[in-house]
Protein backbone atom coordinates (compact mmCIF):
# COMPACT_ATOMS: atom_id res chain seq x y z
CA UNK A 1 0.00 0.00 0.00
CA UNK A 2 2.89 2.30 0.84
CA UNK A 3 4.20 1.28 -2.54
CA UNK A 4 1.37 2.04 -4.57
CA UNK A 5 0.84 5.59 -2.65
CA UNK A 6 4.67 6.57 -2.83
CA UNK A 7 4.37 5.23 -7.21
CA UNK A 8 0.94 7.63 -6.88
CA UNK A 9 2.68 10.44 -5.21
CA UNK A 10 5.64 9.93 -7.39
CA UNK A 11 3.64 9.95 -10.66
CA UNK A 12 1.43 13.05 -9.64
CA UNK A 13 4.28 15.12 -9.28
CA UNK A 14 5.96 13.88 -12.62
CA UNK A 15 3.05 15.12 -14.23
CA UNK A 16 2.49 18.26 -12.62
CA UNK A 17 6.38 18.84 -13.60
CA UNK A 18 5.84 17.47 -17.31
CA UNK A 19 2.54 19.89 -17.29
CA UNK A 20 4.67 23.24 -16.09
CA UNK A 21 7.59 22.23 -18.51
CA UNK A 22 4.89 22.41 -21.28
CA UNK A 23 3.46 25.30 -20.59
CA UNK A 24 7.15 27.03 -19.99
CA UNK A 25 7.89 25.58 -23.40
CA UNK A 26 4.48 26.84 -25.01
CA UNK A 27 4.90 30.25 -23.73
CA UNK A 28 8.42 30.46 -25.22
CA UNK A 29 7.56 29.28 -28.22
CA UNK A 30 5.19 31.91 -28.68
CA UNK A 31 7.64 34.62 -27.62
CA UNK A 32 10.01 33.37 -30.58
CA UNK A 33 7.43 33.50 -32.54
CA UNK A 34 6.27 37.06 -31.94
CA UNK A 35 9.95 38.09 -31.90
CA UNK A 36 10.24 36.71 -35.46
CA UNK A 37 6.80 38.05 -36.77
CA UNK A 38 6.58 41.73 -38.15
CA UNK A 39 4.27 43.65 -40.05
CA UNK A 40 4.91 42.81 -43.52
CA UNK A 41 4.38 45.17 -46.36
CA UNK A 42 3.40 42.36 -48.49
CA UNK A 43 2.98 38.46 -48.26
CA UNK A 44 3.00 35.89 -50.64
CA UNK A 45 2.89 32.25 -50.85
CA UNK A 46 5.17 30.28 -53.10
CA UNK A 47 4.10 27.05 -55.26
CA UNK A 48 6.07 24.96 -52.46
CA UNK A 49 3.47 26.41 -50.03
CA UNK A 50 6.24 28.97 -48.35
CA UNK A 51 4.58 32.13 -46.69
CA UNK A 52 7.13 34.77 -46.91
CA UNK A 53 6.65 38.10 -45.77
CA UNK A 54 8.04 41.18 -47.46
CA UNK A 55 9.19 43.20 -44.36
CA UNK A 56 11.69 46.68 -43.98
CA UNK A 57 14.86 46.11 -44.28
CA UNK A 58 15.15 47.66 -40.89
CA UNK A 59 12.50 46.37 -39.18
CA UNK A 60 14.06 42.79 -40.09
CA UNK A 61 14.47 39.99 -36.86
CA UNK A 62 17.40 40.00 -36.82
CA UNK A 63 17.85 43.29 -35.70
CA UNK A 64 15.57 42.13 -32.63
CA UNK A 65 18.74 40.16 -31.48
CA UNK A 66 20.49 41.32 -27.97
CA UNK A 67 23.59 41.85 -29.22
CA UNK A 68 22.46 44.23 -32.67
CA UNK A 69 20.30 46.94 -31.34
CA UNK A 70 22.67 49.66 -32.67
CA UNK A 71 23.04 47.21 -36.05
CA UNK A 72 23.25 49.72 -38.63
CA UNK A 73 22.26 47.29 -42.27
CA UNK A 74 25.19 46.95 -44.55
CA UNK A 75 23.63 46.27 -48.32
CA UNK A 76 26.82 44.46 -49.75
CA UNK A 77 30.70 43.69 -48.60
CA UNK A 78 33.29 46.36 -49.81
CA UNK A 79 34.85 43.06 -51.21
CA UNK A 80 34.79 41.65 -54.97
CA UNK A 81 35.90 37.74 -56.33
CA UNK A 82 37.36 36.85 -59.59
CA UNK A 83 36.23 33.58 -60.40
CA UNK A 84 36.57 30.60 -62.06
CA UNK A 85 36.11 28.60 -65.74
CA UNK A 86 33.05 25.97 -65.01
CA UNK A 87 33.30 22.90 -67.48
CA UNK A 88 30.75 23.25 -69.98
CA UNK A 89 29.09 19.94 -69.37
CA UNK A 90 27.96 21.32 -66.23
CA UNK A 91 24.58 23.85 -65.39
CA UNK A 92 24.35 26.19 -62.50
CA UNK A 93 20.96 26.01 -60.28
CA UNK A 94 19.09 28.67 -61.25
CA UNK A 95 18.19 30.06 -57.47
CA UNK A 96 16.61 33.93 -58.07
CA UNK A 97 13.47 32.49 -59.85
CA UNK A 98 10.79 33.20 -57.05
CA UNK A 99 9.24 36.71 -56.84
CA UNK A 100 10.70 39.47 -55.31
CA UNK A 101 10.01 41.79 -52.50
CA UNK A 102 9.35 45.38 -53.48
CA UNK A 103 12.30 47.25 -53.12
CA UNK A 104 13.30 48.60 -49.25
CA UNK A 105 11.83 45.49 -48.22
CA UNK A 106 13.22 41.89 -47.75
CA UNK A 107 11.86 38.12 -47.27
CA UNK A 108 11.18 36.77 -44.09
CA UNK A 109 9.59 32.67 -44.42
CA UNK A 110 7.02 33.02 -41.91
CA UNK A 111 7.68 31.38 -38.73
CA UNK A 112 4.73 29.27 -37.22
CA UNK A 113 5.00 27.52 -33.38
CA UNK A 114 4.91 24.28 -35.63
CA UNK A 115 8.22 25.34 -37.28
CA UNK A 116 10.10 25.67 -34.11
CA UNK A 117 9.15 22.56 -32.72
CA UNK A 118 9.82 20.42 -35.83
CA UNK A 119 13.04 21.90 -35.38
CA UNK A 120 13.42 21.11 -31.76
CA UNK A 121 13.80 17.39 -32.92
CA UNK A 122 16.69 18.08 -35.93
CA UNK A 123 20.10 17.69 -33.95
CA UNK A 124 21.74 20.58 -34.19
CA UNK A 125 25.21 20.73 -37.10
CA UNK A 126 28.18 19.11 -35.51
CA UNK A 127 31.68 20.10 -36.03
CA UNK A 128 33.50 18.92 -39.32
CA UNK A 129 35.91 17.33 -36.66
CA UNK A 130 33.09 14.64 -35.40
CA UNK A 131 29.62 14.21 -34.41
CA UNK A 132 31.75 14.07 -30.89
CA UNK A 133 31.79 17.53 -31.60
CA UNK A 134 28.71 18.93 -30.46
CA UNK A 135 29.31 20.06 -26.79
CA UNK A 136 28.14 18.45 -23.15
CA UNK A 137 25.04 21.26 -23.37
CA UNK A 138 23.66 19.79 -26.18
CA UNK A 139 23.95 16.33 -25.05
CA UNK A 140 22.31 17.16 -21.81
CA UNK A 141 19.41 19.45 -23.55
CA UNK A 142 18.28 17.35 -26.66
CA UNK A 143 14.99 15.74 -25.87
CA UNK A 144 16.96 12.81 -27.90
CA UNK A 145 20.68 11.83 -28.35
CA UNK A 146 22.29 14.02 -31.29
CA UNK A 147 23.26 11.24 -33.84
CA UNK A 148 24.95 13.25 -36.36
CA UNK A 149 27.40 11.01 -38.72
CA UNK A 150 29.87 13.15 -39.88
CA UNK A 151 32.05 12.79 -43.69
CA UNK A 152 34.56 16.31 -44.09
CA UNK A 153 37.79 17.31 -45.25
CA UNK A 154 38.70 20.11 -42.94
CA UNK A 155 41.91 22.52 -43.04
CA UNK A 156 43.78 22.44 -40.11
CA UNK A 157 46.59 24.86 -40.47
CA UNK A 158 45.86 26.99 -38.45
CA UNK A 159 49.10 29.40 -38.79
CA UNK A 160 46.91 30.51 -41.94
CA UNK A 161 43.43 32.55 -40.21
CA UNK A 162 41.34 32.22 -42.48
CA UNK A 163 38.26 34.85 -43.70
CA UNK A 164 36.24 32.78 -45.58
CA UNK A 165 35.72 29.26 -47.67
CA UNK A 166 34.67 29.12 -51.55
CA UNK A 167 33.28 25.71 -53.37
CA UNK A 168 31.05 24.53 -55.98
CA UNK A 169 28.82 21.85 -55.16
CA UNK A 170 26.66 19.68 -57.06
CA UNK A 171 22.59 19.20 -55.74
CA UNK A 172 20.53 15.83 -55.74
CA UNK A 173 17.44 14.75 -55.16
CA UNK A 174 16.37 12.60 -52.25
CA UNK A 175 14.39 10.46 -50.66
CA UNK A 176 14.65 9.63 -46.78
CA UNK A 177 12.69 8.84 -44.16
CA UNK A 178 11.04 11.99 -42.17
CA UNK A 179 13.03 11.88 -38.97
CA UNK A 180 16.44 11.93 -41.01
CA UNK A 181 18.17 14.50 -42.46
CA UNK A 182 21.51 14.83 -45.15
CA UNK A 183 23.27 18.18 -44.86
CA UNK A 184 25.98 18.97 -47.44
CA UNK A 185 27.70 22.27 -46.60
CA UNK A 186 30.71 24.14 -45.91
CA UNK A 187 31.96 24.72 -42.68
CA UNK A 188 33.76 28.08 -41.11
CA UNK A 189 34.50 27.73 -37.07
CA UNK A 190 36.78 28.25 -34.42
CA UNK A 191 37.02 28.02 -30.77
CA UNK A 192 36.89 25.24 -27.90
CA UNK A 193 33.87 22.79 -28.76
CA UNK A 194 32.06 23.92 -25.88
CA UNK A 195 32.15 27.54 -27.19
CA UNK A 196 32.75 27.12 -30.44
CA UNK A 197 31.55 29.56 -32.82
CA UNK A 198 30.64 28.07 -36.22
CA UNK A 199 28.86 28.77 -39.97
CA UNK A 200 27.50 25.96 -41.76
CA UNK A 201 26.31 26.64 -45.18
CA UNK A 202 24.76 24.54 -48.43
CA UNK A 203 21.99 22.03 -49.56
CA UNK A 204 20.15 20.04 -47.37
CA UNK A 205 17.50 17.32 -47.52
CA UNK A 206 15.14 17.56 -44.09
CA UNK A 207 11.53 16.54 -43.92
CA UNK A 208 11.39 17.63 -39.87
CA UNK A 209 12.86 20.76 -40.33
CA UNK A 210 10.87 21.80 -43.77
CA UNK A 211 7.97 19.53 -43.83
CA UNK A 212 9.13 18.49 -47.33
CA UNK A 213 11.64 16.53 -48.66
CA UNK A 214 13.19 19.20 -51.74
CA UNK A 215 16.65 20.07 -50.91
CA UNK A 216 16.44 23.79 -50.26
CA UNK A 217 19.56 26.05 -49.10
CA UNK A 218 20.26 25.99 -45.78
CA UNK A 219 22.31 27.67 -42.96
CA UNK A 220 23.37 27.26 -39.26
CA UNK A 221 25.11 28.88 -36.59
CA UNK A 222 25.86 29.12 -33.30
CA UNK A 223 27.96 31.94 -31.59
CA UNK A 224 28.84 29.92 -28.66
CA UNK A 225 28.69 26.26 -28.67
CA UNK A 226 25.01 25.59 -29.61
CA UNK A 227 24.01 27.83 -26.24
CA UNK A 228 22.71 30.08 -29.23
CA UNK A 229 21.76 30.16 -33.02
CA UNK A 230 19.62 28.09 -35.22
CA UNK A 231 19.20 26.87 -38.91
CA UNK A 232 18.23 29.50 -41.44
CA UNK A 233 16.02 32.44 -39.93
CA UNK A 234 14.37 30.58 -37.14
CA UNK A 235 15.78 32.86 -34.78
CA UNK A 236 17.02 36.56 -35.27
CA UNK A 237 20.93 36.98 -35.98
CA UNK A 238 21.50 36.43 -40.17
CA UNK A 239 20.46 39.48 -41.91
CA UNK A 240 18.93 39.49 -45.02
CA UNK A 241 19.84 41.75 -47.79
CA UNK A 242 18.62 39.52 -51.08
CA UNK A 243 14.99 40.40 -52.25
CA UNK A 244 13.96 37.03 -53.23
CA UNK A 245 16.75 34.21 -51.92
CA UNK A 246 16.65 33.16 -48.40
CA UNK A 247 18.25 30.28 -46.61
CA UNK A 248 16.01 27.53 -46.78
CA UNK A 249 15.09 28.20 -50.09
CA UNK A 250 14.27 25.16 -52.43
CA UNK A 251 16.72 24.51 -55.09
CA UNK A 252 14.58 24.28 -58.25
CA UNK A 253 17.21 21.72 -60.65
CA UNK A 254 18.92 18.24 -59.30
CA UNK A 255 21.90 16.46 -61.16
CA UNK A 256 21.24 13.05 -62.47
CA UNK A 257 23.64 9.88 -61.59
CA UNK A 258 25.71 9.69 -64.31
CA UNK A 259 23.87 12.14 -66.45
CA UNK A 260 24.01 16.05 -66.40
CA UNK A 261 25.24 17.95 -63.24
CA UNK A 262 23.50 20.82 -61.63
CA UNK A 263 25.80 23.00 -58.89
CA UNK A 264 25.89 26.65 -57.57
CA UNK A 265 28.41 28.31 -55.51
CA UNK A 266 29.01 28.84 -52.14
CA UNK A 267 30.74 31.39 -50.38
CA UNK A 268 31.03 32.58 -47.12
CA UNK A 269 33.93 35.65 -46.50
CA UNK A 270 34.24 38.40 -43.32
CA UNK A 271 34.51 41.93 -44.93
CA UNK A 272 37.62 43.44 -44.06
CA UNK A 273 36.17 46.23 -42.59
CA UNK A 274 33.00 45.97 -41.13
CA UNK A 275 33.78 42.26 -40.16
CA UNK A 276 30.57 41.00 -41.05
CA UNK A 277 30.23 37.45 -42.21
CA UNK A 278 28.77 37.32 -45.67
CA UNK A 279 26.92 34.92 -47.49
CA UNK A 280 27.15 34.18 -51.50
CA UNK A 281 25.83 31.74 -52.99
CA UNK A 282 25.15 31.05 -57.20
CA UNK A 283 26.31 32.12 -60.31
CA UNK A 284 26.74 35.21 -61.21
CA UNK A 285 26.88 35.95 -57.26
CA UNK A 286 23.42 36.25 -55.26
CA UNK A 287 24.20 38.18 -52.01
CA UNK A 288 21.85 36.42 -49.61
CA UNK A 289 23.19 38.68 -46.32
CA UNK A 290 25.29 38.49 -43.24
CA UNK A 291 25.57 37.17 -39.88
CA UNK A 292 27.64 40.09 -37.70
CA UNK A 293 30.92 39.54 -36.00
CA UNK A 294 29.49 40.51 -32.95
CA UNK A 295 26.97 37.14 -33.17
CA UNK A 296 30.44 35.15 -32.23
CA UNK A 297 32.68 34.45 -29.53
CA UNK A 298 35.72 33.01 -31.64
CA UNK A 299 34.62 34.33 -35.53
CA UNK A 300 35.47 38.11 -34.67
CA UNK A 301 38.81 37.71 -36.67
CA UNK A 302 38.86 35.68 -38.76
CA UNK A 303 38.41 31.49 -38.39
CA UNK A 304 41.06 28.58 -37.72
CA UNK A 305 39.30 25.85 -39.80
CA UNK A 306 37.49 25.49 -42.60
CA UNK A 307 35.98 22.32 -43.89
CA UNK A 308 33.93 20.69 -46.67
CA UNK A 309 31.90 17.52 -46.84
CA UNK A 310 28.44 16.17 -45.30
CA UNK A 311 26.47 15.42 -42.15
CA UNK A 312 23.84 12.93 -42.10
CA UNK A 313 21.24 12.70 -38.84
CA UNK A 314 20.37 8.96 -38.27
CA UNK A 315 16.42 8.53 -37.51
CA UNK A 316 15.25 6.98 -34.25
CA UNK A 317 15.80 3.51 -35.98
CA UNK A 318 19.60 4.12 -35.96
CA UNK A 319 19.60 3.87 -39.45
CA UNK A 320 21.48 7.24 -41.35
CA UNK A 321 20.10 8.49 -44.70
CA UNK A 322 21.56 8.88 -48.34
CA UNK A 323 23.95 11.40 -48.64
CA UNK A 324 24.66 13.36 -51.87
CA UNK A 325 23.96 11.05 -55.16
CA UNK A 326 23.32 8.28 -52.74
CA UNK A 327 26.67 6.88 -53.90
CA UNK A 328 29.84 6.62 -53.18
CA UNK A 329 32.92 8.09 -54.87
CA UNK A 330 34.51 6.25 -57.37
CA UNK A 331 36.32 8.66 -59.19
CA UNK A 332 33.61 9.48 -61.42
CA UNK A 333 32.52 13.33 -60.73
CA UNK A 334 28.92 12.30 -62.57
CA UNK A 335 28.76 9.70 -59.59
CA UNK A 336 29.01 11.40 -56.31
CA UNK A 337 28.28 14.26 -55.16
CA UNK A 338 31.50 16.85 -55.08
CA UNK A 339 32.76 19.65 -54.10
CA UNK A 340 35.60 21.31 -56.37
CA UNK A 341 37.15 24.49 -56.73
CA UNK A 342 37.74 24.33 -52.92
CA UNK A 343 39.34 27.16 -51.70
CA UNK A 344 39.48 29.46 -48.51
CA UNK A 345 39.97 33.22 -48.18
CA UNK A 346 43.14 35.08 -46.99
CA UNK A 347 42.94 38.44 -45.21
CA UNK A 348 43.74 40.41 -48.57
CA UNK A 349 40.26 38.06 -50.44
CA UNK A 350 42.71 36.45 -52.61
CA UNK A 351 41.10 32.34 -52.66
CA UNK A 352 43.86 29.55 -51.54
CA UNK A 353 44.01 26.12 -52.33
CA UNK A 354 43.94 23.83 -49.08
CA UNK A 355 46.67 23.77 -46.91
CA UNK A 356 49.30 20.29 -46.47
CA UNK A 357 47.25 20.19 -42.84
CA UNK A 358 43.88 18.78 -44.40
CA UNK A 359 42.31 16.30 -42.79
CA UNK A 360 39.91 13.51 -44.03
CA UNK A 361 37.11 12.64 -41.44
CA UNK A 362 35.06 9.38 -42.64
CA UNK A 363 31.99 8.37 -40.70
CA UNK A 364 33.00 4.55 -39.11
CA UNK A 365 29.64 3.27 -39.68
CA UNK A 366 31.00 2.44 -43.42
CA UNK A 367 27.54 3.83 -45.28
CA UNK A 368 29.48 6.96 -46.43
CA UNK A 369 33.05 7.38 -48.52
CA UNK A 370 34.70 10.21 -49.40
CA UNK A 371 37.90 10.61 -51.41
CA UNK A 372 40.27 13.64 -51.81
CA UNK A 373 41.50 14.35 -55.63
CA UNK A 374 43.64 17.27 -55.15
CA UNK A 375 43.71 19.21 -57.77
CA UNK A 376 42.15 18.12 -61.07
CA UNK A 377 42.53 19.61 -64.47
CA UNK A 378 39.96 20.62 -66.81
CA UNK A 379 38.82 23.37 -64.48
CA UNK A 380 37.62 21.31 -62.13
CA UNK A 381 40.10 22.70 -59.61
CA UNK A 382 40.75 21.07 -55.61
CA UNK A 383 38.07 18.73 -55.43
CA UNK A 384 36.39 16.29 -53.23
CA UNK A 385 33.93 13.91 -53.67
CA UNK A 386 31.40 12.33 -50.70
CA UNK A 387 28.64 10.35 -49.98
CA UNK A 388 27.08 7.16 -49.62
CA UNK A 389 23.79 5.43 -49.83
CA UNK A 390 23.07 5.28 -45.92
CA UNK A 391 21.83 2.40 -44.13
CA UNK A 392 22.16 1.50 -40.64
CA UNK A 393 24.83 3.48 -38.71
CA UNK A 394 24.22 3.42 -34.85
CA UNK A 395 27.33 2.73 -32.99
CA UNK A 396 29.37 3.74 -36.13
CA UNK A 397 30.53 7.16 -35.41
CA UNK A 398 33.81 8.26 -35.02
CA UNK A 399 37.08 8.06 -37.68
Amino acid sequence: MKLALSLLIFFSVSVCEMASICEDDDRDLERQVQIMTKSPMKTFVTKEGDTIDCVEIDRQPALDHPRLKNHQIQTEPSMSFNRFRTPSKVKFVQLGWRESCPVGTVPIPRVRKEDLIRAKSVAKMPSSKSQNALSQHVLLSSPSPPNPHVVSLRDDMTENIKYGGFARCNVYNLTIAHDQASSHNMWIETGPMNHISMIVAGWQVSPQLYGDSRPRLFTYWTGNGHHNGCYNMLCPGFVQVHRAVTPGSPIPDASEYGGRQYEFNIQIHQDPSKKMWWFTVGEPDIIIGYWPSELFLYLRNGSLHTAWGGVGLAGRDGVCPPMGSGHKPDGNFRHATYFRQVHWIDATGALQLPSTKTVEWVDKSNVYGLKNHGNVRYHMGYMISYGGPGGYCEGGRGR
